[in-house]
């Protein structure tokens, strides 16, 4: 069923689809719940936007337009030369006048191209913060996609899926190499991947997690299809289930030992203390 982006009401409406979906004040419903959606408001602040650009632009011209034809850089360059001619005019010129003409006309010279030099680091600089607005940008999206993915495979509420995506922001990082990793001094085992960093936050956010799973459960295949909480950990301490993990995966097998306190092939940890 194809959802509309405004309903009078939820009736008819699938229920897991209702936390898509906000209130107006008219009483009628708006989808909201996916991202990148853009909403009238965002089409009437590009509106507005518009209008004051060309309002601007309209006025700047209105103010310049006693210049005519004329050259701006013709009039910059005329204006360079004043102190230049005013050194000739004021009477006879002795060595110490001829260099303040040397120096006026390097100044006349070098006038163009140090504006020319600072409007292109101006444009260089703004060109600078677009990349890296866009790589902020790109690089959350990378994060809010693996831990998304990770998510929907632990089987968490989709109600919770705000609240984990915040914690990502502030615990996960985007490896050179393209891997979304847990960082250092964030709480929690530095490099874990987003499913064995869901399975140590599952100890503190159970509430993530429909309250008819088990208390240390992801559900029926659990996360890496583990049919559990970590095999590592003191509770959850699995020999046939590490074994298989290794066997699927030995770089997230490690991981889950080190979020559990132990190492691969290493002593059963003790409990954590409540």
């Amino acid at each position: 069923m194809a959802l509309k982006i405004k309903i009078p009401n939820l009736e008819g409406l699938e229920e897991h689809f209702h936390s898509l979906y906000t209130q107006q004040s008219d009483g009628s419903y708006l989808l909201t719940g996916v991202e990148g959606m853009k909403t009238q408001t965002d089409l009437d602040v590009l509106t507005t936007s518009l209008a004051k650009e060309r309002k601007d632009h309209k006025a700047t011209k209105d103010k310049y337009a006693v210049l005519g034809d004329k050259d701006p850089v013709d009039i910059l360059s005329q204006l360079d030369r004043v102190s230049e001619l005013e050194a000739a005019a004021s009477g006879k010129i002795d060595e110490t006048r001829i260099n303040e003409m040397v120096e006026g006309r390097l100044r006349t010279k070098l006038a163009p191209v140090e504006r020319e030099r600072d409007q292109l680091k101006t444009q260089l600089e703004a060109a600078q913060t677009q990349v890296n607005d866009f790589s902020a940008r790109e690089k959350r999206r990378t994060i809010h996609d693996k831990v998304r993915e990770a998510a929907i495979a632990s089987k968490m509420m989709p109600e919770a899926y705000d609240d984990v995506l915040m914690y990502a922001d502030a615990m996960m990082d985007l490896t050179e190499d393209g891997r979304v990793v847990t960082k250092d001094q964030v709480g929690v085992t530095p490099g874990l991947d987003p499913t064995v960093w869901l399975t140590e936050m599952q100890q503190k956010k159970r509430y993530w997690w429909p309250g008819s799973q088990s208390g240390n459960s992801f559900g029926s295949e659990g996360v890496g299809n583990l049919g559990g909480e970590n095999p590592w950990s003191a509770t959850g301490w699995n020999l046939t289930k590490q074994a298989e993990v290794h066997s699927q995966d030995p770089k997230r097998a490690d991981q889950m030992a080190r979020s559990a306190g132990t190492t691969v092939g290493g002593p059963k940890p003790q409990p954590k203390a409540a």
